[in-house]
Formats: structure tokens, C-alpha cells, sequence
């Protein structure tokens, strides 16, 4: 059922993000397309096999920090670099990478407060200790930087 809901909540975050990044940049967003379907059905698949192979590390804390790292920062970062590629944004590569790095945080940082209150109020666990709060922030920051690296090259503005 978890699974489920963060699958759910990648396909939601990206057509949020879709409609929000061109409101921030220019106003114009197109409909959704054939590329958002593509898109869409990357991200879930690469968050399924994401969870799959950090679940499969034995140690646990490392399986952890790995499901942050590209679960959760590399791939926010990934949906926004598919948003903008699939809107036809024309944004500068440093305003890709500032937009998309707090927007990354912000993710990490709503999603340990999820985690917060699913745990306190729901009888979820997720940690036993507060610095696993902290270390996760830092793995999704970490890895939107690994996403900021790899990805951001590939942003080309164009000319008006």
C-alpha cells in the first residue's frame, strides 16, 4: 500500500509540477501529451525499481540512504528536468538548477514531515531516532545534487 501511495504521488507530482513550473517562468502551459505519458510511466518505473533494489541491500541503513538519495532527491530532480523538457520551458541552465534544487529540498523536507506525522499520529514507523530525519534530508539533498550534476548539462535554453 506505500508502494502505491508513492507511485500515486510521483504521477500527481508531476503533472503539479507541469502546470507550476511554466506559471513561474513564462504562463504558458500546454497540454499534457504524448511526452507526459512517456514521462510518467519513466518516473513510477524507475521509482518502483528504485524501492525494489534499495529494499534488496541487507544492511538497512544503507538501503535507506540509497532509497533517499535516488528515491527521493535524484528523482524529483529527474521529474523536473522531464517537466521542463516535455513543457518546452526556455529557462537558462542556472535557473533550472536553483528552481529545481529548492524544489527538491522542499520534497524531501515535505516528505519527512509526512513521515513525521504518519509516525506520531498513525502508528507508522519509519525511525527510531530523530537523526534519521536529519540524514534522510541530507541523502535527498545529495542526490538532488547528483541529479543537478548529471542532468542540468542538458537543459538548452533557446534564443528569443
Amino acid at each position: 500500500m506505500y508502494l502505491f501511495l508513492v507511485l500515486l504521488g510521483w504521477v500527481a507530482t508531476y503533472f503539479l509540477f507541469y502546470f507550476l513550473f511554466p506559471a513561474f517562468f513564462n504562463g504558458v502551459s500546454p497540454a499534457p501529451g504524448r511526452k507526459s505519458l512517456y514521462s510518467v510511466v519513466l518516473t513510477v518505473a524507475l521509482s518502483f525499481l528504485i524501492f525494489v533494489g534499495s529494499s534488496g541491500i541487507r544492511d538497512l541503513e544503507l538501503s535507506n540512504r540509497i532509497l533517499h538519495i535516488f528515491g527521493g532527491g535524484f528523482l524529483s530532480f529527474l521529474v523536473c528536468f522531464l517537466v521542463v523538457k516535455d513543457t518546452g520551458l526556455n529557462v537558462s541552465k542556472f535557473q533550472f538548477f536553483v528552481f529545481s534544487f529548492l524544489i527538491t529540498l522542499s520534497l524531501g523536507t515535505v516528505n519527512e514531515m509526512l513521515e513525521y506525522a504518519l509516525q506520531n499520529y498513525f502508528d507508522f514507523s519509519f525511525a527510531k531516532t530523530a537523526n534519521d530525519t536529519w540524514l534522510d534530508i541530507i541523502s535527498n539533498t545529495a542526490g538532488g545534487l547528483i541529479g543537478g550534476v548529471f542532468l542540468t548539462p542538458f537543459i538548452n535554453q533557446k534564443r528569443s
